[in-house]
Order: structure tokens, then sequence, then C-alpha cells
């Protein structure tokens, strides 16, 4: 009955697959009708394809997001027609600026349908805007011969589009008339992949040599930012031990386990702990915008000659402090400069490294409190994954994380926004590996829904929740001195239940009141969803966070 409809959605699905796309999130409504059935039927004849279902489309957009981000695959969205669809721009924007490979396939009513009152109908034709890398709307009922042609072509090209550097989502369109139901059980099409071959920018030998040059004989200083392809950790050690210089590694580089790597710049910079002996001639930056604010700002204030390596963020740096930009593959650099004749010793790492031994020691702390986590996060299991919450986990992370083993962390650094982290974090999770994640109680709050991929994608994982009662973060802003008004404005206290919480999505609860009981239990995986609350206050966490400064700038300061 459907033929011509069952047809070119196979092709566009085969089309998607062929190209690299193996996971697929639907949240099913009455236009997706018939792309939900052929994708689980297609889940059903093929090893190679996944379909999750999430019913909630910011949940789902944000769950996609959190699996292309930790395989660096693209992942396809499916959504039915009306208001369903905006649920996705969120994710999206985040995807954007985080340079992540989503495939938004937002299902349509048809063009005799738009703009006259017909229900479930809103202008859906390029509604991300210049979120998405490309936009098409494909006619998935036209029986002309050229369109299932068409669709294998455009669509193969538009995976391209999506993961080719710098990566990002795109929007396909799909207007459906009823009748909408597919013809299901007949045989699928064998599809051609498309070879579309994307140049790698590669350095010149005069780039390579200035930078070699750079760190084999000046103060020069590796910043490793927030890792968004997927490079390889070991490159960047093998480069410092090379160069013999310090590298600077940001929660979210994926070096942070390296001997070589330094830690905690932004507490380093508010305590006033570094003096004008450390502060480099040459900055080699790599990856996202550091979680650290005060380093981009150090190194502008300083005057410091900065080199911003990177296809993803060529001139993407707010301080406007970048001197040179090379718009060139990392770890092809990386390689290049291994080539090149090393340095033996280097007086301004050992001073780093002392640096960083002194605050390890600083930060040593047997009472429990919210900025003590970090040091207890690092007893997670060796090769797991750790996603962190926005605001106060994330600050505190960057500053304080110090694993001995290796361990990949991930957050939505994008946009900064607490939305759909929950649902993020469960999107690593489908990795398989164990999966860690610390929130604060809002940000939980803020996107419970996504609790229930625990039992939708039989998920485990440990969610450990520090519980103060609010905003955490607007206790260290200017506006907590508004006390006739704080509260209720930025405060937000909610009085949420953890406990009930967990009841409600069949979790495991535990009240963590010590290091070493919190220890203890994150040093397990999860055998089942796990939430362990941490309580603390707001103003207590300012104290604790004071103290820890203060015994920071007496171990550097005497």
């Amino acid at each position: 009955m459907n033929e011509i409809l069952t047809r070119n959605i196979k092709h566009l699905l085969t089309s998607l697959v062929v190209q690299g796309v193996h996971d697929f999130v639907v949240s099913p409504g009455s236009r997706t009708t018939p792309f939900a059935l052929l994708l689980a039927e297609m889940q059903a004849v093929r090893d190679d394809v996944r379909v999750t279902v999430d019913v909630d489309e910011r949940s789902a957009a944000f769950f996609a997001l959190g699996m292309a981000k930790a395989t660096h695959q693209p992942v396809a969205l499916l959504a039915t027609s009306g208001t369903a669809t905006a649920n996705y721009l969120p994710a999206i924007m985040e995807a954007h600026i985080s340079h992540v490979p989503l495939i938004a396939l937002t299902t349509d009513r048809p063009e005799e349908l738009q703009e006259i009152g017909a229900p479930q109908t809103v202008n859906q034709a390029n509604m991300y805007g210049d979120n998405t890398k490309a936009f098409s709307a494909l006619q998935m009922q036209d029986d002309h011969a050229d369109v299932t042609a068409y669709i294998d072509y455009h669509v193969q090209q538009l995976v391209v589009t999506a993961t080719t550097a710098p990566a990002g989502p795109v929007q396909i369109n799909l207007p459906l008339r009823k009748p909408l139901m597919p013809d299901l059980g007949e045989a699928w099409p064998t599809i051609t992949q498309q070879t579309i071959t994307v140049g790698t920018m590669r350095a010149d030998e005069t780039t390579v040599a200035m930078v070699a040059n750079k760190l084999r004989d000046e103060k020069t200083l590796i910043l490793v930012g927030p890792d968004e392809t997927g490079w390889i950790a070991e490159k960047f050690v093998a480069l410092a031990e090379h160069f013999q210089a310090p590298m600077l590694a940001d929660v979210l580089s994926n070096v942070r386990s390296s001997d070589a790597a330094i830690n905690g710049i932004d507490a380093l910079l508010e305590a006033g702990a570094l003096d004008d002996a450390l502060v480099p001639d040459v900055v080699v930056r790599f990856g996202g915008t550091p979680v650290s604010a005060r380093v981009v700002a150090w190194l502008r204030d300083k005057q410091v000659q900065v080199i911003q390596v990177g296809i993803n963020h060529a001139g993407h740096d707010h301080s406007r402090q970048t001197t040179t930009t090379l718009a060139v593959d990392e770890m092809a650099l990386i390689d290049e400069l291994l080539a090149t004749a090393g340095r033996a010793e280097n007086d301004y790492r050992s001073q780093w490294q002392t640096v960083k031994q002194t605050l390890a020691q600083a930060i040593a702390t047997t009472e429990m409190s919210e900025v003590a986590l970090p040091s207890v996060l690092a007893a997670v299991p060796d090769d797991s994954q750790v996603f962190i919450a926005n605001s106060m986990p994330i600050r505190d992370m960057d500053n304080y994380f110090m694993p001995a083993t290796k361990v990949h962390v991930m957050a939505n650094r994008g946009a900064n926004g607490i939305d759909g982290t929950v649902s993020s974090a469960f999107g690593m999770a489908m990795t398989g590996k164990p999966t860690t994640f610390l929130t604060g109680d809002l940000t939980l709050f803020h996107d419970m829904n996504g609790l229930m991929m625990a039992h939708q994608a039989n998920l485990d994982m440990t969610i450990v929740v520090v519980n103060n009662n609010g905003g955490g973060i607007f206790s260290f802003l200017p506006q907590a001195a508004a006390k006739d008004y704080f509260e209720p404005m930025f405060g937000t206290p909610l009085a949420l239940s953890v406990e009930k919480i967990a009841a409600l999505y069949d979790a495991e609860y535990h009240l963590a009141t010590s290091q070493d009981d919190l220890r203890e239990l994150i040093a397990q995986p999860a055998t089942t969803l796990r939430l362990i609350e941490v309580q603390s206050t707001r103003a207590q966490n300012v104290a604790e966070h004071d103290a820890l400064l203060a015994k920071i700038r007496e171990a550097f300061n005497g």
C-alpha cells in the first residue's frame, strides 16, 4: 500500500548506516510512524544498528549528544511534528558549539497543511537556524526515479557534512502524508557507500620548525583544553616529555592522569600562588575553551604569545590574545613535532612540577565537603567514565581532580548550561564502561526525566548528588550580597528529597557522610542505577572554599 514511502525511507535509513550512523534515538509520535517501525525492523535484521527510545524529546536530544560525544560518531534523532521537534534545540545548540555530529530527522506535516490552522503543525524549515551545518527537506512519497537515487546520494553527503571538522549537527525535515503505515517484512536495499575524502590540514615544514623552536628554546607552556575530537591523550604526554615542557591539563582534556600534567590553575591564580617566574613566553594551546576563566585572562594580562592549534577552534579565542592560529590536525602536528629534536632538561618545567606537588599537599583533607569531592572521585575504577555537571561541580573538578589512573571525563561545556545534563550522562554510559555522574540537586531536578533512561536503555550508573538545596554557585557571585532578594531569585531552594527521587526511579540510595563511605561506594562499579547523596549547605560550601584557598596561599607564601 505504501511501497514508495517504504522504499524511500529504507534508502534514507540505509544511507545513514553505510556512512557511519549506527545509533538512533527515537521519540515516537504519530508522524514518526513509518520511520519508527522501519527502524525497529532494521534493528532486527542488522547487527550494526541500535535503536533507543526516549519519549521526552529534550532528554532524547541530550542523550544522543552524550552518546556522540563519548563515541565521536554521528547519532541520529527522530521526532514527530510540531513542538516535539523544537525540544531538540538546546541540545542542537550544545552540539553546534561543541562540534558534535547529530542528525536531526524531523518528521513534518505535508505542504498542503502548512499555515492553514492544521493541528500539530509549525514551521520546521531550517528551524534550528545557524546552529546546524546544513538543512535539507526530502520528499519521501515522490515516485520519480531520481528521488530515491537523490536520497542515497544526498543523505550520505549530509552525514559527511556533519562529521567533517569542525563537526556539528544537521537537520533533515521529512514532510509525510497519510496513510503512514509502511510495508513491513520486505527486503532491504543494498546501497553503495560513497567514498568522500576530506583532506586533513597539515602544517608545513616552516610552521613545524617554528613551533618546535618555541618548545625547545623558550619558556613554553602547553595548554590542553577540552577534548572534542577523541584525540590520543598519550601523544600529548609524549610531546610534553619530548620537550620537557609543563602541560596545563584541563579536567576535560583527558590527559590528567599523566605525571606531566599540571592542574588547578584556576585555584592557583585565585590564591595568588604563581610568581612572575612561572609566566610563560609562549603558550601552545590545544582543544576547546578551558574550564578555567582565569587562565585565559592571565595569559591576556601578561601579554603572553598564544599559538592556537586545531581545526575546530581556529579563531575561537574570546580573550583575543591568540597571535598565531594553526588550523591543522592536532595529532598530525604532534607527530611532526616529535620527529624534531627535543629538549634534555628544562628548569621551567621543574618549577611547575614543584607547584603541582605543593598544591596536592595543600588540598589534602580528611573532612567531608563539596570541595573535597574531586579528591574522593579520583577513586573511580580504572578506565571508567565521569560526567560532570556545570556550575560548581565542573569548577571544583577542574581545580582539584587528580586521577591516578586513566579516566575519561566529559561535560557539556559548549553553552555551559545545566539543560539535559542527566540525559547526556546516560548517553555517555551507552559505551558500556563504568560511569559516574557528579551533579548538584538543581541540575538533577532540571532533567529528572533523564533518569528514566536507566530503565529504558538498561543502564547502570552511579550518580553523586551534592544536595545544598539550590543554586550553590550563586553564593560566590556578587548577587549574594543582595540579602533581601537572593534566596528566591538565585538561591532557589527546592527542598528535594534525593531518597524519594531514587525510589521513584527504582534506584539504590545511599547517604554518604564521610569520605571513606563515598570512596568505598564509587570504587565499585554500579550494577544498577545508584544515587549517592552528599548533603551540604551553600553557606558551608563558601566557607570551605575560602578555607581551602587560605591553605593554598599559606602553602605558597608561607
